[in-house]
């Protein structure tokens, strides 16, 4: 989760966040001896090492019949998370035909900076395009990867799902596309896009807020008419990108959206006037609205192609209304809840643990957070280390219940960002499980 966006203003939710802890379902020696055995013989050994990635082949079986993977993270800012998901991400291209990834990152800034990618250097890509949290030397390899996969003719498309923004990085690479049609209209653009950013931080009242709001709109509808108007000018002009059209209109309509509906309850909650119905606080407006953009990039953007997620385990977990503790203690609804049952039956979701060692604070991208280490006894992170290998997956989908596996049916603790300790019935919210002994804090490219 990028908890250095998230603004949580409601002092019940920051009051939560300091729960008590609560003990795992301790193991039973009856018990222990079956689960070790179980998770001895069935959990896949991963080894970065393998050049020939032969370790990663079961997932052939594991993801027969799934259009979308989701691996998730329980920490942002871990090196060996985000190496992981790289290498996996590189199999799951080249070898089972998975050419979309959706980060969790803004939907106009991430496409723009696809769409222009033959301009920028990865480095660049990288910055105009995913979160600072990600721009680290783990995450380049994926860049560097993702223009050489579109130079050789066998791109694997960037885009994203999120409704928070990188500023300036939709004007940038949209602003000389609208300016070789019409300058004003350009121009246009990047005051809307100025004004945008600042329009909850700049306004003092409601009321102020609401009249910016309002001018903003208009602008937007201003630009979308304009785009509609000159629709096989603007065309013309990226000629190789033929949705490129779509997703401009999409990303001024997504502006107006955001603006109305969840910017809104911000600066609602600025003010301190909070709303009755828990699903309308912002945190979890951008979990719903998450869900609706990646509902329309699965289904009408890319409906023929196979998609990999990014993001934090907790956004793509299946059903956080299902768990028996979360993080905040309210167990509101996450994007997995709010996404259509015909979307999770194509989904396959992978969560991923660590056993030991520290990552960043996306707060601020220098605090390091040390993993409670040992882990709760019984708990998911101490339970894999059964394994006896440093860096395993799990698959839970394919898993019937029995002695060696009724971990998975009862209650378990699993620790967000490596130290908030969580409650949750595993088999409810993952499809399987990256386990990894130890991780390391990454390193943040300048």
């Amino acid at each position: 989760m990028k908890r250095k966006l998230i603004k949580i203003t409601l002092p019940l939710l920051i009051v939560c966040l300091a729960f008590s802890s609560f003990a795992a379902p301790a193991r039973a020696a009856s018990e222990e001896k079956h689960w070790d055995r179980w998770i001895e013989r069935n959990a896949h050994p991963l080894d970065s090492s393998n050049a020939s990635n032969k370790d990663l082949r079961f997932l052939k079986k594991v993801l027969k019949g799934k259009r979308i993977v989701q691996l998730g993270e329980t920490t942002h800012g871990s090196g060996e998370m985000n190496a992981t998901k790289v290498r996996m991400i590189k199999y799951l291209h080249e070898e089972l035909g998975y050419d979309v990834l959706a980060f969790e990152s803004g939907f106009p800034e991430a496409n723009a900076s696809y769409l222009h990618m033959d301009q920028l250097t990865p480095k660049s890509i990288m910055k105009n395009s995913i979160y600072p949290v990600w721009h680290t030397e783990d995450v380049i390899e994926l860049f560097d990867y993702m223009k050489e996969q579109k130079e050789k003719g066998d791109p694997l498309i960037l885009t994203g799902f999120d409704i928070q923004s990188l500023k300036n990085s939709f004007d940038g690479a949209a602003n000389q596309w609208v300016k070789a049609v019409d300058p004003e209209k350009a121009e246009l653009l990047s005051q809307s896009e100025h004004d945008f950013f600042s329009l909850v931080s700049n306004s003092k009242t409601l009321e102020e807020f609401t009249q910016k709001k309002e001018a903003l709109v208009k602008n937007y509808r201003e630009l979308i008419k304009f785009a509609e108007t000159h629709a096989s000018t603007l065309k013309a002009h990226l000629p190789k990108e033929p949705k490129a059209y779509e997703i401009f209109v999409h990303s001024l309509h997504l502006r107006i959206d955001v603006m109305e509906t969840y910017m809104l309850e911000e600066m609602k909650e600025k003010l301190l006037e909070y709303p009755e119905n828990v699903e309308d606080f912002s945190f979890f407006m951008r979990d719903r609205m998450m869900a609706e953009q990646f509902q329309w990039v699965a289904e009408t953007l890319y409906p023929k192609e196979k998609v990999i997620v990014w993001g934090h385990n907790y956004h793509l977990r299946k059903q956080n209304t299902k768990m028996i503790k979360d993080w905040v203690q309210l167990n509101g609804p996450n994007m997995g809840d709010y996404l259509p049952e015909r979307l999770k039956k194509q989904t396959y979701t992978i969560g991923i643990y660590a056993y030991s060692g520290a990552s960043l604070d996306s707060s601020d991208n220098k605090t390091v957070n040390p993993v409670t280490s040992p882990p709760p006894a019984g708990s998911l992170e101490d339970l894999l280390k059964a394994a006896n290998h440093p860096s395993v997956f799990v698959d839970f989908l394919h898993t019937k219940k029995s002695k060696g596996t009724s971990w998975m049916y009862t209650p378990r603790t699993a620790l967000y960002w490596g130290f908030m300790e969580e409650q949750m019935i595993l088999k409810e919210q993952y499809d399987g499980v990256i386990w990894l002994e130890h991780i390391t804090p990454s390193v943040i490219i300048k």
